[in-house]
């Protein structure tokens, strides 16, 4: 071969890529990867799009990730990108950030974060890229407007995508495939699949360090984690309401829920810093859940309190009895602090040198106590604070089943403390710490009237005949 055949065969895909790697000859709308991490999607996905400009059956493409910084880094200037895969006698150029070929095809980027960007455009193929990382509160609609805009011409979307756990995006390509599989294509693959094209090393790494975990699944073996049917949560719930921290908060706590042990295979001390808006919304700011001894956690607390000029710490003591507060009250006393342990009713606010700590113990079920949680969370009521790495604790919450079997999560117990504390709804007087008070207001709420109300005698009437 001549160095000029050589060249060239370089830029012949189908002699290098994996079967999996190459769209079917059919007349498919949707071809793309739900995969792990370093499969190769990416790079798929560039030498297709390049393909179908160079034979003139795409002269309008939208390009996407999840932000436009994203997009021009990775789609356009990537190592898997259009100026570095395009071959060099069908080199293109960009041109006020769009790119544009030597047979005038134009590549315009979009982001998700402005859904409304793609409305009345129409366009012969679309790039969607980590589709699983869009901004909940825009993705759905960004998607439609793109999928709208596929009405002429070629018409078809690609895009490539990590599986990330319970993305409703995610979720309606996997169902949509599995409804029209020859018109909706959608390629499953691991990490392992492409080891040869990585460090050396690199995959094995991975392996070891996630083992059998759920993140290992979603990573390195591109499975898409749903929420589990019977779980409290769901992630469309958190997903759809997270928000950013106010700079002003009503109330803040740190909600411990401690372990007995921190013998391997025994639970985590579940740490959870929350915050209360003037609004009234819940903010959940931080997980700190983890496998440490007694000092470790207690510090830890001790810091995160001074640090957020916390109100008061809530702590579960079923199992530590005075044990927790006296581990905290010793961890304290290092920072020249003091302690005091106050009624579970009362009203409390920061103060200097005092660390104000409420004790609850948990007469009922976890269930029990995490169904009102659920309602609140279902309401819009209780947000995750945007950019927190929350995804530990997300994962519990959409994963667990209230019937008693499996282990413990002591983060969904800590987080359950504090929104109980936080939105008033342990505030019963007659059962003290007991958490009560929020099963009674999910029963209140689910209770259905048995008869019609005596609208006059409501509003201060009395005899059916007498003027309101």
């Amino acid at each position: 071969m001549t160095p000029l055949d050589i060249a060239a065969l370089a830029h012949h895909w189908e002699a290098f890529a994996r079967p999996k790697q190459i769209p079917p000859p059919t007349s498919w709308r949707s071809w793309g990867f739900v995969a792990a991490r370093g499969m190769g999607k990416t790079r798929a996905v560039c030498e297709f799009v390049i393909a179908e400009i160079m034979a003139g059956r795409a002269r309008r493409v939208g390009l996407c990730s999840f932000n436009l910084d994203e997009t021009e880094r990775t789609l356009i200037h990537g190592e898997s990108g259009l100026l570095a895969l395009s071959p060099p006698w069908f080199r293109p150029t960009v041109n006020r950030g769009q790119v544009v070929f030597p047979n005038k095809a134009v590549c315009t980027p979009f982001t998700p974060e402005v859904p409304d960007g793609p409305r009345g455009s129409e366009h012969d193929l679309f790039w969607l890229s980590e589709l699983a990382a869009y901004p909940p509160s825009t993705r759905q609609e960004f998607f439609s407007n793109v999928r709208e805009g596929l009405r002429i011409g070629l018409g078809r979307m690609v895009f490539d995508t990590t599986p990330r756990a319970r993305n409703p995006l995610v979720r309606y390509l996997l169902d949509r495939s599995k409804l029209h599989p020859d018109r909706h294509i959608v390629v499953r693959g691991a990490t392992r699949e492409n080891a040869d094209n990585l460090t050396d090393g690199f995959v094995q790494d991975l392996e070891q360090e996630y083992g059998n975990s759920q993140r290992a699944k979603q990573e390195l073996e591109g499975i898409f984690l749903d929420d589990a049917e019977g779980a409290l949560w769901r992630q469309e719930w958190i997903d759809d309401h997270r928000r950013d921290l106010p700079t002003v908060l009503k109330r803040r706590v740190i909600s411990v829920d401690p372990a007995i042990s921190t013998r391997r295979g025994t639970d985590a001390s579940g740490i959870v810093d929350l915050g209360l808006g003037i609004d009234r919304q819940v903010h959940v700011i931080a997980d700190h859940t983890d496998r440490m001894s007694a000092d470790v956690w207690g510090a830890l607390v001790i810091d995160l309190y001074v640090r957020g000029a916390c109100d008061c710490v809530v702590v579960e003591r079923n199992r530590g009895g005075e044990l927790v507060a006296g581990n905290l009250r010793s961890c304290a006393e290092k920072r020249g602090l003091r302690v005091e342990v106050v009624e579970p009713n009362a009203v409390t606010r920061h103060s200097s040198g005092v660390v104000l700590v409420k004790e609850t113990h948990a007469r009922k079920s976890k269930a029990l106590r995490a169904e009102p949680v659920a309602s609140l969370y279902e309401a819009g009521r209780v947000s995750h604070v945007r950019g927190a790495d929350l995804a530990d604790l997300e994962e519990t919450l959409c994963t667990w089943l209230p019937d008693g079997a499996g282990e413990s999560p002591n983060a969904l117990d800590a987080m359950v403390h504090g929104v109980v504390e936080l939105a008033d709804l342990g505030r019963d007087k007659l059962r003290g710490s007991d958490v009560v008070g929020a099963a009674k207001l999910q029963a209140s709420i689910n209770a259905a009237p048995t008869r019609a109300p005596n609208i006059a005698a409501l509003l201060g009437g009395g005899r059916g005949g007498d003027r309101i």
